[in-house]
């Protein structure tokens, strides 16, 4: 996950003083546009993005005094966090043309199968795989996994991408080893007691939404029925992975997340071995249709769905895989086993890079590629200090890097095994740079969205305007805030960046502890996070979908304000409990 210097000298302005409102609604009228925009469907992406950007651009110069060498500097970091994105979109892609070449379909069908029951399956691959794929690798590359594999389970492309979206949001503040947390942390400038409690209120809210995102997949998927289906991975799931984040947290907020994620597996674990022995070999695999979920009907095939472009749809013909059809079981088992060998392996290389700590602080560190930005300022005061390395890409600890080496690996093993051919190298690539070509300007373009809001100080306006308007009710805004940030910049990290410092201030102006209202600024720029459009762009570029933006934040809308209500309620008891 990227580490942007969002705030700089931004985070020195400590004072909070009264916005006008006519200034802080000019502030918010840019998110407000895009997902109007978003929302409505008329147009594509990049034009929504187009439109918005210039809107952006006139309003920072015109409101809030940004010069040309502001606005061209917000432009140019946006820009380089879209590059940071598409070092994620463009493996990931790559990973998933070359398992479709080798048996994804076949996949599906064993992932289908795993547990007993569909919506089992489901909450597999939707909630408890990308929390775990979240603990050693942010940014997207969750979503980016999870989507082709619950495609291939035979889940719409748009729902493939929702349902993940709401599904892993909980692990994010204590994923990408921590990231989010401790960039929370260090700009509120907590000391170690203040930083525990900071860990603990976190887990306490954070784990509740664990419970609660599970529940919500199951809806999504398949409605009251799904509910049915899934309790059983709830009821065990849900409740341990709450629990070893807590843990885990409270000795080492790196790992919460791979922790819980982990304990989830090993749950699934548990129960495919349970089911195995108390269910007769005619149900297992046997799992029905289940009803209408958000206007959607879900039938539960083994296939890909047919909206998905032929290159993700199956395997190419004249492939190593053979057809699809009529093949014995034994060889469907061996092409599922080939198309899982880039996940096995992105997870074994993230782990060994990131669980030794002396390695994961070379790789962070060291191998870096950013560019450099001069100081900008604004003639309302808004001062964005120079910066030589900004948001840099770690090519050794780059989520992209780790899924380069995945496909690279894996065709490695496939010539060794015997299923990767000749000539097998042109269709893959050219139809994953067909879908990235579609997908990069508007990446590029939404990121340079938050760049101009934030340089030019639109965001931190919206943010303490709500403080200062709100007061000792300001708990029931701090998830607000967090949700903002990450809405707009599509990273918790950077939410943190732009508003820790500000969530601390605010508290001890009301004489409430900071530790309660970061959690709710944590938990807040976890759901934020789902419903960005350039995280759910990622995740529609690595199905071939990438125009149905608005169609995914239409069906995470609801459930995210289901979230942002937990996560509300719970910061709201946290601060009670200790005023």
């Amino acid at each position: 996950m990227p580490l942007p210097s969002l705030t700089l000298g931004q985070q020195a302005q400590t004072a909070l003083t009264a916005v006008p409102l006519p200034t802080w609604l000019l502030a918010v009228s840019p998110v407000v546009l895009l997902l109007a925009l978003v929302l409505w469907g008329r147009f594509s992406t990049i034009v929504n993005a187009l439109t918005t950007v210039a809107y952006s651009v006139v309003v920072a110069v015109v409101a809030f005094g940004a010069g040309p060498l502001t606005v061209a500097v917000g432009l140019g970091k946006g820009a380089w966090v879209g590059v940071w994105i598409l070092y994620v979109i463009w493996p990931a892609l790559l990973m998933h043309h070359l398992a479709s070449h080798v048996g994804m379909t076949a996949l599906g069908r064993a992932l289908s199968t795993l547990l007993p029951r569909r919506t089992e399956n489901v909450l597999l691959l939707a909630w408890v795989l990308p929390s775990f794929i979240q603990g050693v690798s942010g940014f997207g590359t969750p979503i980016a996994v999870a989507a082709p594999l619950l495609v291939a389970l035979g889940v719409s492309t748009t729902r493939a991408v929702a349902l993940p979206l709401i599904g892993y949001h909980w692990a994010v503040g204590f994923g990408s080893m921590g990231s989010s947390f401790y960039m929370g942390a260090l700009t509120a400038h907590l000391d170690t007691a203040e930083r525990a409690g900071y860990a603990a209120a976190a887990a306490v809210v954070l784990g509740i939404n664990c419970v609660v995102s599970g529940v919500l997949v199951a809806l999504m998927d398949g409605g009251w029925g799904g509910l049915r289906q899934g309790w059983r991975m709830l009821l065990t799931a849900g409740p341990v992975m709450a629990l070893v984040q807590a843990g885990a947290a409270r000795l080492e907020p790196g790992i919460g997340a791979l922790c819980a994620g982990a304990s989830g597996i090993a749950v699934v674990l548990v129960l495919r071995v349970l089911t195995r022995r108390g269910e007769r070999p005619s149900e297992l695999g046997t799992a029905e249709p289940v009803g209408v979920a958000a206007g959607h009907a879900t039938a539960y095939r083994s296939r890909l769905e047919p909206d998905l472009p032929r290159a993700h749809g199956s395997e190419p013909r004249g492939s190593a895989t053979g057809p699809d059809d009529g093949e014995s079981a034994e060889r469907t088992r061996e092409r599922a086993r080939a198309a899982a060998v880039p996940y096995a392996l992105l997870g074994v290389i993230a782990l060994a890079v990131f669980l030794p700590p002396a390695l994961r602080a070379w790789a962070k560190g060291h191998l870096l590629l950013g560019p450099a930005f001069p100081q900008t300022t604004t003639s309302h005061g808004t001062v964005n200090d120079a910066v030589d390395l900004y948001n840099p890409i770690a090519l050794v600890g780059h989520p992209g890097t780790f899924l380069l080496l995945a496909c690279l690996g894996s065709v490695l093993v496939w010539r060794r095994i015997g299923v990767w051919g000749r000539g097998a190298w042109g269709p893959v690539w050219r139809g994953a740079l067909r879908q990235a070509w579609k997908s990069s300007p508007s990446v590029v373009l939404l990121a340079s969205v938050a760049g101009v809001l934030v340089d030019s100080g639109m965001v931190r306006t919206v943010a303490q305007g709500a403080a200062v308007a709100t007061g000792h009710a300001y708990p029931a805004i701090a998830p607000l805030v967090g949700a903002l940030g990450s809405f707009i910049t599509g990273s918790t990290t950077s939410s943190n960046a732009l508003f820790s410092s500000l969530q601390a201030d605010v508290a001890h102006l009301v004489g409430d502890r900071p530790a309660d209202l970061l959690a709710g600024q944590l938990a807040g720029g976890n759901i934020g996070n789902s419903l960005a459009p350039v995280v759910i762009l990622l995740g529609l570029s690595a199905v071939g979908a990438a125009r149905r933006t608005g169609e995914v934040l239409r069906l995470t809308l609801l459930p995210a304000a289901v979230l942002l209500l937990s996560a509300v309620t719970a910061t709201w008891v946290l601060v009670a409990l200790h005023r």
